[in-house]
């Protein structure tokens, strides 16, 4: 709906759903207040005039982004407020027209530097700060600062020289490892990088970023876009309705027994949603483990499609942003987010998303995804493969560890023993090949495009081994139980 007001200087406060508000001449001022509801879907569209946007007090904002010619702020209730020409347009932070209330008047290169940025690029759009709220006439941070605690392993009762052995293993001469953090809670008791290599740092994720897929599902499921993991996936994916597909279920995508056949290496393809598509069933859903990028491609898919927004904001709404990571995740040549790979982040924001599982899907108070979820997708799902829903599980013939893990391509990972708050990272030397300013995957140049493209050293470890040194870690705070202190983070 289209609501167009008249020539004089009006005054607009919008706030009705999914609504494009036009003033057609005057200076009007529109007041954007906590009145808009959940959800709503605001434009503001005013060329005309000289225009003032009014942000008033008590404004929860939970994300933001910017272009040169147009903004969008999220609300803390998922409203959404687009503004276009918003270079035209002059700001006021606490400023209420209703009121009689008046601040001073920003342009909008002053006013985006409130939001962390200090230009602009010429295409596409910048993400800005995330969780703000006015107070007044400023826009402070909402978010309760988070920081690592640096520990040495005794204070939290942990055994220095097992610690060490389980460093100096990932350390170890052709590992290749550029980074390792071991956290308990919210301090880090051991890390590492490579020569040349810091905390700041990129890694990629490879594979791990299928764990990462599978808690924005459970989030999709917990916030009602998705209602079961008993939907047929074509529900969700309509290409595919009244076709055999029909008897897939997400359950049988999410752990990785679709029936499905796939065609191989699909990082390669240009777009890789289609490709992922264009398969035929081989076996009945759920009686048999195949390991499939393929599948775990079609989980982003079927998000956008349930949630209405693409699976990057999405991400970024209802995760990303509210653990403070600023990751890059790739896309294909289509422009389709690559939700079974490619994360780039550094290390210590991975160890974030490990600590929030870790947490039972709790980040400061928040939760991000039910504790339901997170205990129902790190647990095996049968007895075909110790794997749940894009989660490794840790069981041997001898022991079933209490901890699960993320892992990707040349030994990428992340476990998270949740019993004792202790999470381990480590990832391999990651190299961007080819143009450094883009994450679109192209193996080959193509006319003026520079290929560009992952690569990490290969650095895969014993896994028997590993699992062995991390128990040793841990069991120290098992059998110590009183030296567990149970909060918020650890």
């Amino acid at each position: 709906m289209t609501i167009n007001y008249s020539s004089d200087n009006d005054i607009i406060i919008p706030t009705q759903h999914d609504t494009t508000y036009r003033g057609l001449g005057g200076d009007d001022i529109y007041i954007i207040t906590r009145a808009i509801s959940d959800g709503a879907k605001i434009n503001i569209v005013d060329t005309e005039g000289t225009n003032i946007i009014q942000l008033t007090e008590g404004l929860s904002i939970s994300s933001s982004k910017f272009a040169s010619t147009a903004f969008q702020i999220t609300l803390s209730n998922n409203a959404e407020i687009t503004i276009s020409s918003s270079h035209k347009n002059l700001y006021e932070i606490g400023g209420n027209a209703t009121t009689g209330l008046k601040v001073d008047q920003n342009s909008y290169e002053d006013f985006i530097s409130f939001f962390g940025i200090n230009s602009l690029p010429s295409l596409k759009s910048i993400k800005g700060l995330t969780n703000l709220i006015i107070e007044g006439e400023k826009l402070i941070t909402n978010n309760k600062i988070f920081s690592w605690e640096i520990k040495n392993p005794e204070s939290v009762g942990l055994d220095t020289n097992e610690v060490n052995d389980l460093m100096d293993f990932v350390k170890s001469e052709g590992s290749n490892t550029q980074a390792a953090i071991l956290i308990r809670g919210s301090s880090i008791i051991a890390e590492y990088y490579a020569d040349n290599f810091d905390k700041d740092s990129v890694v990629t994720s490879w594979s791990v970023a299928k764990s990462f897929t599978s808690t924005l599902i459970g989030i999709a499921i917990d916030e009602g876009y998705i209602n079961s993991i008993e939907d047929p996936i074509t529900d969700y994916l309509p290409e595919w309705k009244n076709q055999d597909q029909d008897k897939i279920l997400l359950k049988h995508l999410l752990s990785m027994r679709s029936g499905m056949e796939d065609h191989g290496f699909v990082y390669v393809v240009p777009d890789m949603v289609s490709h992922s598509l264009d398969r035929d069933i081989i076996r009945p859903p759920g009686v048999a483990f195949r390991y499939s990028n393929e599948d775990s491609m079609l989980l982003g898919e079927i998000i956008q499609n349930a949630t209405g927004m693409s699976f990057q904001e999405y991400a970024d709404k209802k995760l990303f942003n509210l653990i403070g990571a600023d990751e890059t995740w790739w896309t294909d040549q289509e422009g389709n987010t690559i939700s079974y790979a490619s994360i780039d982040m550094t290390p210590r924001e991975f160890a974030k998303f490990g600590l929030m599982i870790a947490q039972e899907g709790s980040w400061q108070g928040q939760q991000i995804v039910s504790s339901d979820w997170v205990e129902l997708a790190t647990s095996k799902y049968d007895d075909l493969m110790s794997y749940g829903f894009q989660w490794w599980t840790s069981e041997t013939e001898e022991i079933d560890y209490p901890f699960f893990s993320a892992r990707g391509l040349d030994g990428q990972l992340i476990y998270i023993w949740p019993e004792t708050d202790l999470v381990f990272v480590r990832f391999t030397t990651y190299t961007k090949i080819g143009d450094q300013d883009s994450s679109v995957v192209r193996i080959n140049s193509i006319g003026d495009l520079e290929a560009s493209y992952q690569q990490t050293e290969t650095g895969n470890l014993n896994t028997t081994k590993l699992e062995e040194l991390i128990y040793d870690v841990g069991d120290n705070l098992i059998m110590a139980s009183d030296l567990i202190t149970v909060n918020d983070f650890g």
